[in-house]
């Protein structure tokens, strides 16, 4: 009698994979700081506040021309794969912030990420490192959220080399797994319009030369700011030496730039008294820097003045000090 052979075949199913919740992000703007003056040498690290979106300077010696928030907004959402999924409501969304791509122009690659909680709570604050790692609380079923991010913005001074003008570099901001690995994310830029760093530099003092005060009378000396003429009414006297010179300054910075410049309509020279001088300049009150935007200007004006003595003004020397200041529009 045949022996009877039972064969029995095991199937083998592999469990059905859980369906996950699915979110969307969005970045909904640039980082944009505007216009900066970047600093004649290094770099500038221009912080965003993630909270405020204001914007200070951490190091260097540039700074901001405009003002306004600079924050980033991000919004989030999650939406449950099924009835029944619970991810929505009771899992912590792990979120990554990182740079990404070409640099342009002076803008260095992010430094630092920061994140403040808005609508969504941040739950585990960032790390220190970059890529930036935080976690939110559970958004909700099908609930937009949002939270801001700020950054360390480094901008390359004049002594880099780098083109000034427009400026960029990226950064991404991801819904992560425990792994780290991209669920959902999206990317976006900072932005800069990185101008030269601006300067004043006297070439010529501004000098009267050596009046004699009259015998009667008031005296009037005039130094023509336009030719460096200088005139004398009444009778005072004016040697020829030392030579009189009007006052010579260059401003450099940006070219084609507008800047507000800035010269008192007197001053004090003191010596045996106080002799007060009425200042006279060249030049408009906004002047523009010869070139154009992405390489040197300069502007120079020259400075005059006049000044009254008298029979009674104390013999001696006289001098002060003539303060001009220059900034961008």
């Amino acid at each position: 009698m045949r022996g009877l052979v039972l064969i029995v075949l095991l199937a083998l199913v592999a469990p059905t994979p859980g369906h996950a919740a699915s979110y969307t992000l969005n970045v909904t703007e640039a980082m944009d700081l505007g216009s900066v003056a970047a600093a004649s040498s290094g770099d500038t690290v221009f912080r965003v506040d993630p909270v405020s979106g204001s914007v200070s300077v951490v190091s260097g010696g540039g700074r901001r021309l405009t003002a306004g928030n600079a924050r980033v907004q991000v919004n989030i959402t999650c939406k449950p794969s099924r009835t029944g999924d619970t991810d929505c409501t009771t899992r912590n969304v792990r979120i990554q912030m990182g740079r990404i791509g070409p640099l342009v122009g002076r803008a260095r690659a992010f430094s630092a990420f920061y994140a403040a909680s808005g609508t969504a709570t941040i739950v585990t604050p960032p790390t220190a490192a970059v890529p930036t790692i935080f976690e939110l609380a559970p958004l909700g079923d099908n609930s937009m959220k949002n939270f801001f991010v700020g950054a360390d913005f480094p901008v390359a001074g004049d002594d880099s080399g780098l083109a000034s003008g427009a400026g960029e570099n990226a950064f991404f901001v991801y819904v992560v797994d425990a792994n780290g690995l991209m669920i959902v994310g999206d990317t976006d830029k900072g932005k800069i319009r990185a101008l030269r760093a601006l300067a004043v530099a006297k070439t010529a003092d501004l000098s009267f030369g050596a009046i004699q005060r009259p015998g009667s009378g008031a005296s009037t000396v005039t130094l023509n700011a336009n030719n460096g003429n200088r005139t004398v009414s009444g009778n005072a006297v004016a040697f020829a030496t030392p030579a009189p010179t009007r006052a010579a300054f260059t401003i450099t910075g940006e070219g084609g730039q507008q800047v507000s410049l800035t010269v008192p309509a007197t001053i004090n020279l003191t010596g045996p008294a106080s002799l007060p001088v009425t200042i006279t300049r060249t030049g408009a009150a906004s002047p523009s820097l010869n070139s154009g935007l992405g390489r040197a200007g300069s502007f120079s004006f020259t400075v005059g003045g006049s000044f009254t003595l008298g029979p009674t003004t104390p013999p001696g020397a006289y001098s002060g000090t003539l303060t001009v200041s220059v900034d961008y529009n």
